[in-house]
């Protein structure tokens, strides 16, 4: 016989023989050490209960089949290491909240939680934690309020009268990983974490391991929803792990299977119309129908199988297919793949978010020629009726401004509308006037419906950063924000805003997925959702299409590992290509879909946490000047 012991410190064995254990020792293990009677999904379904910050139904927790093995995975003391790759809409987030409660409640253990960015670990403190210990009476019984002053109950640690404690970093943090001492290590979203490494201290999740060393019972828990195949570090993980797939019964002949992409059907109407309302899956065993009536009991039957031994590593594969979610419903799952399946960029996010699986990444040189010749009849005085929106990216330079505008049709259809390069010292007041009118001028389509810019981005990058954010400060009403590029995985627009050392507000633009989604928008042979449009004449010649197509992607490495960039080669310009990205930037800046809400209204909510004052900051440039119109033919190059 052998009993397996476990304990919040180092210095027990794991498992020992129960007739080598004098008595002595066994009595003292037992009052250190009290019997675990129940598996981190059973302590959820008795304890947990859901928050109405983080839940459309508060109340008591009840867990998915598959989220069972997951958490449970947590109490299996042969299982060191957990990996979980995932698509959204699975309950990820409140396993992985689950387990922390756990190692507070039931067992008190130091417990450190890594997210890709501090601000993204002070928000899961807040928005996740503090209403699960608010709201899970057993947790709250131990919870100490939050205290400014209070070293021991901030937003980044907090630590429990039995003992147990919580610290959030950020993976982005040189310094966050030094003093802290933790027996359950979780990384969050690890596909998000900085290329770079935490600064020169190296490697997030080897620092973060380090900080496990002292305890024989520790646990590593990797999550992460996957990006680009090859270079995904939660697929790298989930790839050495024994790889677990949830297996569930067909309902009519009992054969056990995983829910694959492939074998998800639909019906088409007789003129070809897709209907995605008659989703379902057909049985591989019998070719059986199976309908998404029958998904919660085939769940709640199912049993998470290994597709080969790993000692200690417990990898587990999860998909939107299986949820229980009514926005994971198959039908919704297709209407989504129906809508995004044209746009190379949002079938990637399709992949990633929906499938849980990488994205083998096509990106390739493109031939600005082959833009050139695409070029079609429209210009700045006659813009097609199509056009719903105007957005514009404006790049600074040492002697100029360069301003492109871009126009948005349904389905992200875009038509490149006017570009200017406005000639003067950005450390003068001259060319930021001149910028005001361009951005004030009123554009008209071929049907006399006029349309104006409603949002545009500003490059903080160089010398003028100052300046440019005292632009856009004076016109937030006007969505004009000041932005900066970062590269690596980000969303194309933020969360939230950041705050210089100055304390003024500044947008951190996505650069690299933007330029994933200019480029992937490129390759689009027919107009349509995605395509874009370039019209004959002005500025947009051979110079214009070869900024545009100057950056191509490579792959480096950094400790061995690989990651993508960017490469600008050397002698190339591509302040085209960069002035899309902003004005892509400003349009993202209304949210995913690019709906159009009034842009004062959008103003007082976007991305910064609290609501704009209606009294716009006094302005270090003279008052905005009068529309005129712009005439790209006519700009000196």
């Amino acid at each position: 016989m052998t009993i397996v012991e476990q304990s919040t410190g180092g210095g027990f064995p794991v498992a020992a023989s129960a007739a080598n254990i004098e008595p002595a020792i066994r009595e003292t293990l037992r009052l250190l050490l009290p019997p675990r009677d129940l598996t981190l999904s059973e302590w959820a379904d008795k304890y947990a209960y859901l928050s109405p910050e983080t839940s459309a139904n508060p109340g008591k927790f009840t867990s998915f089949g598959y989220q069972r093995g997951m958490m449970d995975a947590a109490t299996d003391p042969s299982v060191t290491q957990i990996t979980v790759m995932k698509s959204a809409r699975v309950g990820y987030t409140k396993c992985l909240d689950h387990i922390i409660g756990y190692f507070i409640h039931q067992d008190p253990s130091p417990v450190l939680i890594v997210q890709p960015r501090d601000v993204d670990a002070t928000d899961y403190s807040r928005t996740e934690i503090a209403p699960m210990l608010r709201d899970t009476p057993v947790l709250h019984a131990i919870s100490g309020e939050v205290k400014a002053k209070d070293p021991d109950q901030r937003i980044v640690k907090r630590v429990f009268r039995n003992g147990a404690s919580v610290s959030f970093i950020g993976a982005n943090s040189p310094g966050g990983f030094r003093r802290i001492t933790a027996r359950i290590v979780c990384f969050d979203e690890i596909d998000g974490y900085p290329v770079t490494g935490a600064g020169k201290e190296g490697d997030q999740i080897r620092l973060g391991t380090k900080r496990s060393e002292t305890f024989w019972n520790r646990k590593i828990i990797l999550g992460s929803t996957p990006t680009i195949k090859g270079e995904s570090r939660i697929e790298k993980a989930w790839l050495e792990s024994d790889q677990r797939r949830y297996y569930v019964p067909c309902p009519h002949c009992g054969a056990t299977q995983t829910l694959k992409w492939s074998n998800l059907r639909w019906d088409k109407s007789d003129d070809g119309k897709h209907r995605p309302e008659t989703a379902h899956f057909v049985c591989e065993a019998s070719g059986c129908v199976i309908e998404e009536r029958w998904k919660p009991q085939m769940i709640d039957r199912g049993a998470w199988v290994a597709a080969k031994p790993s000692e200690g590593h417990a990898g587990f594969h999860i998909w939107s297919a299986y949820s229980l979610f009514p926005n994971a419903s198959w039908p919704n799952l297709v209407r989504q793949f129906l809508l995004d399946r044209n746009d190379p960029m949002l079938l990637k996010t399709f992949v990633n978010t929906v499938l849980g699986e990488t994205w083998e990444d096509e990106v390739e040189k493109i031939e600005g020629n082959s833009l050139l010749r695409r070029r079609e009849n429209y210009g700045v005085e006659n813009i097609p009726d199509v056009i719903r929106s105007l957005t514009a990216g404006v790049d600074l330079q040492g002697d100029r401004l360069e301003v492109q505008i871009i126009g948005w049709g349904d389905r992200e259809e875009i038509w490149t509308i006017d570009y200017q390069i406005l000639y003067g010292d950005p450390a003068q007041q001259s060319v930021w006037v001149e910028l005001d009118r361009t951005l004030l001028a009123k554009y008209h389509t071929d049907a006399g419906r006029e349309v104006r810019i409603r949002a545009a981005c500003v490059d903080t990058g160089g010398h003028h950063a100052n300046a440019a954010i005292q632009f856009c400060k004076a016109r937030r009403g006007r969505n004009m924000y000041p932005i900066k590029g970062f590269a690596g995985p980000r969303p194309v627009w933020p969360k939230r805003a950041s705050q210089t050392k100055l304390k003024d507000t500044i947008f951190g633009i996505g650069v690299d997925t933007a330029k994933d989604a200019i480029y992937g928008k490129l390759r689009i042979q027919k107009p349509g959702p995605g395509y874009i449009h370039f019209p004959v004449g002005g500025i947009f010649d051979e110079e214009y299409f070869e900024q545009l197509t100057s950056e191509h992607v490579q792959t480096r490495f950094k400790e061995g590992r690989p990651y993508r960039v960017w490469y600008l080669p050397e002698g190339k310009r591509n302040e085209a290509l960069d002035t899309m990205v902003y004005a892509l930037g400003a349009h993202h800046s209304f949210g995913r879909s690019g709906s159009m809400l009034d842009p004062h209204q959008t103003a007082q909510v976007v991305h910064t946490g609290q609501a704009a004052r209606p009294v716009q900051p006094a302005s270090p440039f003279p008052a905005a000047a009068k529309p005129r119109r712009s005439i790209a033919s006519l700009l000196p190059r």
